[in-house]
Formats: C-alpha cells, structure tokens, sequence
C-alpha cells in the first residue's frame, strides 16, 4: 500500500481514536464543571495536546532509540484512567453542589433581582477571564498525557510493520493520528459546548439534569473501567 495511504489511514484512526468512551467523557466531564463553549474548546484541544505529545515522544524513544515504555506504567496508567474519570465525576458533583448553595442564597436576596439564578442557570455564556480560563489548561492537558500512555501500546503496535525501519514515516504516522485525535476531539468539544447551551437557553430543566447525568455517568464509567483493569 502507498505511504501516502497509509498515512491518509493513520488520520482516519484517529479521528475515531478520539471519540473511544474514556476519552470523550473525560471532556465531557472537564467542561461540565464550568460549561463554555471557548472553555470546553480549550480543554479539548489541550487534551489533544497532551494525547499527541506524549504519543510522539513514545515513538520517538521506541523507534529512534529502542526505548519502550515500560508496561508496568503503561498498566498503572490504564488503572489510573478509570480513578480520573470518578475523580472527575465527584468534582462535577462538588460543583454543582456549590452552585445550588449559591443560587439559593442569591433567591433569599431580593437585591440580586436574580443575577446569580441567571448565571447559574446559564454559566457556558460567561467565558471568565483569560487569566481564571488559563489555570485550568493543565488540567486537561495531563489527563490527555495519561490517556496517551495508557493508549500508547495499541496506537504503536501496527507501525513497525508499516514503517519498515523508516523514522520519518513513523513520526508522520504519530503526526496525522495525533492531528485527527485533536481535529475529531475539538469537533466534539464543540458539540457538546452548544448543546449545553441550547439547553440552558431553552430547557433549564433539562439542563440542570443533564449535567447531573454527565458527573454521573464518569463514576460509573470510571468503576467500570476499573473492574476491567484491575
């Protein structure tokens, strides 16, 4: 098969790559917390960000230098994926737990005249300051960085038998997955940003739960990845 192919291939695998369960939950997850549509952007290109360098320089140590990582983190980093995602999920929980405690208390202030039920209601539309947005970017970048190793085996394996010795095709092959990872994340990151805006602007109640359902459905998913595992 041409390389060109093949690398039109590894763009392909990752653009589905990206959408497997742990990783769009996490997202989903992450930006559920605080919903914005250029907050739940950056944590999904940041992710990605993650997710592709630690891919590149796995398959810069292995084919360059012969360097493996080692399995044993590689199987502590799978574990460790199902923990982030309940950890994620009580976080979500904590936050609107907070949430609640302050709209209730902004109700009992007739002076508010509802300002804080606005926000609460509809926190995707405040974007925050760049400064408050930029504290939480390394966030998402570790947990895109953990993905990639627990996933580094699988998205290594199939390039020896491509590559066939060549450097420069497998780091391209890294490359394109890793460009399709972030183009198909972004992509759902977005998604996700304006559906939960249309149901903030439209069905508060529906979004009140679905952010309930989201912090929730990262518990079961995280105990679920972790019976699997362990």
């Amino acid at each position: 098969m041409p390389l060109d192919v093949l690398l039109f291939v590894a763009l392909g695998l990752g653009l589905m790559h990206a959408l497997d369960a742990d990783h769009v939950m996490a997202i989903s997850a992450l930006s559920n917390e605080k919903p914005g549509v250029r907050r739940t952007l950056n944590f999904s290109a940041h992710w990605a960000l993650g997710h592709g360098g630690v891919l590149l320089l796995s398959g810069a140590l292995l084919f360059g230098l012969g360097v493996a990582i080692p399995e044993r983190f590689q199987q502590f980093a799978e574990s460790s994926v199902g923990v982030l995602l309940v950890a994620l999920g009580l976080a979500c929980f904590w936050q609107l737990h907070k949430e609640t405690c302050l709209a209730t208390r902004s109700s009992m202030d007739s002076a508010m005249d509802g300002a804080m039920e606005t926000r609460m209601l509809r926190p995707w539309l405040n974007h925050g300051h760049k400064g408050d947005t930029d504290r939480f970017l390394a966030k998402p970048a570790l947990v895109g960085v953990l993905h990639g190793v627990a996933g580094s085996a699988p998205a290594l394996a199939i390039i020896p038998a491509l590559a066939e010795g060549q450097l420069s095709f497998a780091m391209s092959y890294l490359l394109l997955f890793s460009v399709g990872v972030m183009v198909s994340m972004m992509c759902f990151g977005l998604g996700l940003a304006y559906f939960q805006g249309f149901l903030a602007q439209r069905h508060a109640f529906l979004y009140y739960w679905s952010r309930r359902v989201v912090a929730m459905s990262a518990i079961l998913l995280g105990g679920f990845w972790l019976s699997r595992v362990v």
